[in-house]
């Protein structure tokens, strides 16, 4: 908790800077500087670069504020003005509103959380790129028939889950009453490569991942559909500090949101994560491909 009250200041002050206590006016006073932020892991950051070098192209002066933090900070950040926009995922950002929300379909989840907004926030067209939550399993567990939570749910009792900590006590009874699966064990495992790697060394049989993970294709694994949206959908917007962007830059950034599949954001993601590229290179390459 201390070092994410240190963080939290930290990141105030690189925000808000001390040229001046209003930073809407520092920005008007710079002609217009558009700030565009991240959270704290790299395929945010990798979309702020989008959002960036896209907004370039219309003559806009961008600034980037990289790796602000959890949630709160940032939104509060967009907000109050500090930020312009940031890159963001409905599902989660309308649990984060509205921790009882019940919706789980695209439109739907876009639809709840344009009304659930502070007034000085707006959102943009979103993606049809999504980042969600999705469960895996290797092929050859596949191969005996689980390629669907459908599948899974009367046979979980077979399967060890690896997952976030948090997994348990958001997903546990909920995955009970929609699929009727309660797994042998629920074990707390880091996200990411820890988890793969349990997953493809059979210390777990199911694992949570994202859909956007590189690894899932790298290691031949096989997302299991979720037909009943468990999983909100989590498509990839750009969410505005109200009345900031002018109607080049609005178009300029929902012309990215259409560019971007989830298959795109997946290859996108390859780039940084196997070929350890550089987010700003990969951005300019994304966005000169998309035509802007």
């Amino acid at each position: 908790m201390k070092r994410l009250l240190a963080f939290a200041a930290v990141a105030a002050l690189a925000l808000t800077g001390c040229a001046s206590q209003d930073p809407l006016e520092a920005n008007k006073a710079q002609g217009g500087t558009v700030v565009v932020g991240s959270a704290d892991f790299a395929e945010s950051e990798l979309l702020m670069e989008i959002y960036a070098e896209a907004l370039r192209s219309t003559g806009t002066d961008v600034q980037t504020r990289p790796r602000i933090g959890a949630r709160e900070f940032y939104v509060n950040a967009v907000k109050g003005g500090e930020l312009t926009l940031v890159p963001e995922y409905t599902g989660n950002l309308l649990a984060y509103l509205d921790k009882q929300a019940g919706s789980t379909e695209s439109q739907e989840v876009y639809n709840q959380l344009k009304g659930k907004l502070p007034p000085e926030l707006e959102l943009l067209e979103q993606s049809p790129a999504e980042d969600s939550d999705v469960l895996a399993v290797t092929a050859a567990t596949a191969g005996t028939g689980v390629r669907s939570m459908t599948d899974l749910g009367p046979r979980c009792g077979e399967f060890v889950l690896g997952a976030p900590a948090e997994w348990k006590s958001r997903w546990e009874a909920r995955i009970g009453e929609v699929y009727g699966c309660k797994f042998k064990e629920i074990r707390s495992v880091e996200a990411g490569t820890v988890t793969v790697g349990a997953l493809t060394g059979n210390q777990v049989q199911v694992a949570n991942l994202f859909t956007t993970s590189s690894q899932i294709q790298q290691n031949n694994l096989v997302k299991l559909d979720d037909p009943a949206n468990m999983f909100p959908a989590q498509n990839v917007v750009p969410l505005v500090h109200k009345s900031t962007l002018k109607p080049e830059q609005v178009a300029v950034l929902n012309k990215v949101s259409a560019a971007l599949t989830t298959e795109k954001l997946t290859d996108l993601n390859r780039q940084l994560e196997v070929d350890k590229a550089n987010p700003a290179d990969v951005a300019k390459s994304f966005v000169a491909s998309a035509g802007i």
